[in-house]
């Protein structure tokens, strides 16, 4: 499957790189060479950089033959764009876009956009990290498939590691890491950090 991902963020790398991994044929877009140099060489996709919404850009990135593509650079507008550019001069529809004002993804699912809103994501499953009793907390639906969250305790062969070094089942993802010491809630998307003795991991599966 060949995908295309538009920024080379920290949700775009490491999407890149969990695509990557698993042997998918990806191309990322950024305009700053410098986080597309931050994929590392273990990535043997393409990198292509550019203005994310120029045609051209988007073209010598494969996207005439891309069967998906996320749009996750950090301006909502640019997202917007690029999923617009993909489906009228690509005939790309299957674009999923990163939006990170809460108020603004209602308004673009009803010109029919796919969204994922990290924002009321992460803001809805804190609020249930913080009033859940179980280690089941809740499933949310991205793009017609249901996410569930999960929290279990750390492994003793996972004490020390970072949250990218964690080996985790098919379909399922380390999300967050609630932290014995302090109590809070850290999203895998944040700083690197170390897994300590006592601290809950907190998965999503599909």
């Amino acid at each position: 499957m060949n995908v295309i991902i538009i920024g080379s963020g920290k949700t775009g790398r490491r999407l890149a790189l969990a695509l990557d991994e698993r042997g998918y044929d990806v191309a990322v877009v950024d305009n700053d060479e410098e986080k597309l140099e931050m994929l590392g060489e273990d990535f043997s996709g393409i990198t292509v950089c550019g203005v994310e919404t120029d045609i051209d850009v988007l073209r010598n990135a494969g996207c005439d033959n891309a069967d998906i593509a996320f749009a996750v650079t950090e301006k909502d507008n640019v997202n917007v764009m690029v999923a617009q550019t993909l489906d009228v001069e690509f005939s790309l529809s299957d674009v999923y876009l990163r939006v990170l004002d809460p108020s603004r993804e209602s308004v673009f699912r009803r010109f029919g956009l796919r969204t994922v809103c990290p924002t009321r994501l992460e803001s809805d499953i804190l609020f249930n990290l913080a009033t859940q009793d179980s280690e089941e907390i809740d499933s949310v639906t991205i793009g017609g498939n249901s996410v569930r969250f999960t929290m279990k305790k750390a492994e003793r062969r996972q004490i020390g590691k970072t949250a990218d070094e964690i080996i985790h089942r098919e379909g399922e993802m380390l999300f967050a890491v609630k932290k014995k010491r302090t109590g809070a809630l850290v999203l895998c998307s944040d700083e690197a950090f170390q897994i300590d003795e006592g601290d809950m991991l907190v998965y999503a599966g599909i």
